[in-house]
């Protein structure tokens, strides 16, 4: 995988780029063997002395850099050949803006390693031909979501920036994330990255540990916009299975967001009673997570604090 996305780097139609690879895992040397093939002197290893975890990894592309711009792909995904050019048009077409996102095709690992297309993408948009458009702050997707991904995002490198999220686990990354980001974003519909549903993944299985993710991230969205309750509870309400418990420990967890459990139906209430009951020691993780998790909470209160305030009314 690693050795197709650096090829679909050096397919790119845009072609003046670097590259650094960053190997994590230091007792590996395949990623070295890998690079050397093409002969290609804009790629370059980084070859970490320790292991430093997903998160960490990630954090180290996002502190920016000299150039003026930067992306990062991740090695079990892959380009579509314009992907840099078309974002490097977008940025010229709208250059106030920071971040540009493009769609994703899902393609599926089979357990013979090969590759199968789903059919689906990231964001299921019709047209997929269609024009790029300005998303502001504030859609209720962004309450434990996010628009953009990892590896189909250009950033447009600006002085002081710094989107370095807390050490939180690898799925909550990019949702984390974007709370930092300047908006409006600039999203296109067209698929012009690949991202594989792998055999074997870095996100968490731990359901107690995505429940604590989810009730900060929606706590913290809810907490400075009391308009967006009721969209929050129709969108909850519109999943299978429901988000509903979510929205109730959201308002839990956060005095700020008591307005969350005013508008929670008995059947709701005893649903979240019954998961309880089951489930004593989720319920003893989400209650001390404010404490456990302080800087989770903090990051995202005080970026979710500036993405209102410049969020024009």
């Amino acid at each position: 995988m690693l050795r197709r996305a650096l090829e679909s780097l050096r397919a790119q139609t845009f072609q003046n780029w670097i590259c650094e690879v960053h190997n994590d895992d230091p007792g590996d040397d395949r990623p070295v063997q890998v690079i050397r093939e093409p002969g290609d002197n804009r790629i370059q290893l980084v070859q970490h002395e320790n292991n430093l975890g997903g998160t960490a990894t990630f954090n180290l592309f996002f502190r920016g850099c000299t150039e003026p711009f930067y992306t990062v792909l991740e090695d079990d995904n892959w380009w579509e050949p314009a992907f840099l050019e078309e974002m490097l048009r977008l940025a010229a077409e709208f250059p106030k803006a920071v971040i540009f996102s493009a769609n994703m095709r899902l393609w599926r690992e089979m357990p013979d390693g090969t590759f199968c297309d789903t059919g689906r993408f990231a964001r299921e948009e019709q047209p997929i031909t269609g024009e790029a458009r300005l998303v502001n702050w504030g859609h209720t997707h962004q309450a434990s979501g996010a628009w953009h991904s990892h590896s189909a995002t250009l950033m447009r490198c600006t002085p002081g920036q710094d989107f370095r999220t807390p050490q939180v686990p690898i799925s909550a990354t990019e949702i984390f994330r974007e709370r930092a980001f300047p908006h409006p974003l600039v999203v296109t519909p067209k698929p012009l990255a690949n991202f594989t549903i792998t055999q074997t993944t870095a996100r968490t299985s731990d359901v107690a540990e995505w429940a604590e993710v989810q009730a900060a991230l929606v706590a913290t969205f809810a907490q400075v916009s009391k308009e967006a309750v009721q969209e929050l509870w129709d969108s909850a309400r519109s999943k299978s299975p429901s988000g509903a418990p979510t929205l109730i420990w959201a308002g839990l967890l956060d005095s700020n967001c008591r307005c969350l459990l005013r508008e929670a139906t008995l059947s709701e209430w005893l649903a979240v009673l019954r998961g309880a009951v089951r489930r004593p020691a989720l319920v003893w993780r989400l209650l001390n997570s404010r404490r456990q998790h302080g800087d989770w909470w903090e990051y995202l209160e005080r970026n979710t604090r500036e993405r209102w305030a410049s969020t024009p009314t």
